[in-house]
């Protein structure tokens, strides 16, 4: 039996303005990110080895999608706004982007008869700061799944403290870290800092160390207990780094005088 939204769908079709379809591309074993500028609602694949995931139950921007080699298919998706969207989808072993961005300009247009037809959609709005927050955690989630190896690490009085990745989406960094402790006493976090530095500070004349100041954090505790084990991202800003610059994550103890100073 035919997935009903997609007959709803497809009945529309033949009033919609069509604009060229553009390509996303997927596998079996990476998520590719789909970003929407509104809230998506309706979904469908035309296929069974392409799936797309999101949230039915509160409508969200962002949409998980993978596939399984075979033809290729499409997905045709409806927002909170009521407008439509169709891509079409194709596998590939190897990508070079996990992520899509939807933009309004694809939206396919409705005729007035067909305006007048369909079913008011309601247009409850949705905080922009929630939305925000929602996109920030799920991306958060989603670039500490991928984080495979550490780009620094501080090992000090029986305390670990790693960056395991920095993903570079849009306007925000991504940067994943974790926290091990190993001490005999649990490890109140105080202030964990990160600063872009250039040159030299025994060359005052050339250094400069300007720090980045987050714009959301994922999970960071308040505090790591003993034999505890926490990831966790924090979301900065975008930044670049120019010649002879590096960053510094500087760590200290709430309650105590364990201080941690990493590069990289």
């Amino acid at each position: 039996m035919k997935n009903p939204v997609l007959l709803y769908l497809l009945s529309m079709l033949p009033g919609l303005l069509i604009a060229q379809s553009k390509m996303i591309y997927c596998n079996d074993f990476q998520n590719t990110v789909v970003l929407s500028p509104e809230p998506i609602i309706q979904a469908v694949t035309g296929s069974d080895h392409f799936v797309f995931t999101y949230d039915k139950t509160k409508p969200d921007i962002l949409g998980l999608l993978q596939g399984s080699p075979g033809h290729q298919s499409n997905l045709i998706l409806r927002t909170s706004g009521g407008d439509i969207y169709t891509y079409t989808l194709e596998y590939r072993d190897s990508l070079s982007d996990y992520s899509f961005q939807i933009k309004r300009a694809d939206r396919i247009r409705l005729n007035d008869s067909i305006v007048m037809e369909s079913k008011p959609f309601s247009k409850k709005r949705i905080e922009v700061k929630d939305r925000k927050e929602t996109y920030y955690q799920k991306l958060s989630a989603y670039f500490a799944s991928k984080a495979k190896k550490r780009l620094a690490v501080k090992r000090k009085e029986g305390m670990r403290i790693e960056v395991l990745a920095v993903h570079h989406h849009r306007d925000e960094v991504f940067i994943t870290y974790r926290i091990k402790n190993r001490s005999r006493i649990s490890f109140e976090i105080g202030d964990l800092a990160l600063f872009r530095v250039q040159g030299k500070k025994a060359r005052r004349s050339s250094f400069q160390k300007i720090r980045l100041e987050p714009v959301y954090r994922e999970k960071v505790p308040k505090a790591v207990a003993v034999g505890e084990e926490r990831k966790f991202s924090v979301v900065y800003s975008k930044f670049s780094l120019g010649e002879h610059q590096e960053l510094h994550l500087e760590l200290n103890e709430a309650r105590g005088s364990r201080f941690f100073k990493l590069f990289f």
